[in-house]
């Protein structure tokens, strides 16, 4: 183990970084003139895309209220990206399905965050991609070992 980097240690670096990420992506989406679609849109509309889903469930999967996930999902409607189709096990739901549009879109704004930290990750050395190589596999498995299937999912 690396002097000082116990794993109390990696978690306060994480936690300091991770806000900085978003916000850098954040800032890079204002200054391209992506104002279209929101990161929490975009994550929702991927989860989505894997299998219909409720309302319930993007509640759930945010740990948002139900009439948090309520307004997300009827701005993704509004916008043609998402669909009602009633619930073959419960008629009293509906499951939400992406549109064509709003996979693209979707799609389109995985790939600008990808490219914008690839873009940030070029810097880095052969061996602190190495190091990536080895750290982020080992945080994704232990995240499945521990963690909820749908929170995995958004990863």
């Amino acid at each position: 183990m690396t002097k000082g980097w116990t794993p109390t240690f990696a978690a306060r670096q994480m936690l300091e970084i991770m806000p900085g990420l978003g916000r850098m992506i954040a800032f890079k989406f204002r200054d391209s003139g992506e104002e279209e679609t929101t990161i929490m849109q975009a994550h929702v509309l991927l989860r989505i895309m894997s299998s219909p889903t409720t309302v319930s469930d993007i509640a759930k999967m945010r740990r948002v209220s139900m009439q948090s996930a309520s307004v997300l999902v009827q701005a993704l409607v509004d916008r043609g990206w998402l669909t009602r189709i009633p619930d073959p096990n419960d008629r009293r739901q509906s499951l939400l399905q992406v549109t064509p549009e709003g996979a693209a879109r979707a799609q389109a704004v995985q790939e600008q965050m990808t490219h914008l930290i690839a873009a940030l990750l070029e810097d880095l050395t052969p061996e602190e991609l190495d190091a990536a190589a080895v750290f982020l596999p080992a945080l994704r498995r232990l995240i499945a070992e521990h963690l909820h299937p749908d929170i995995v999912s958004e990863t």
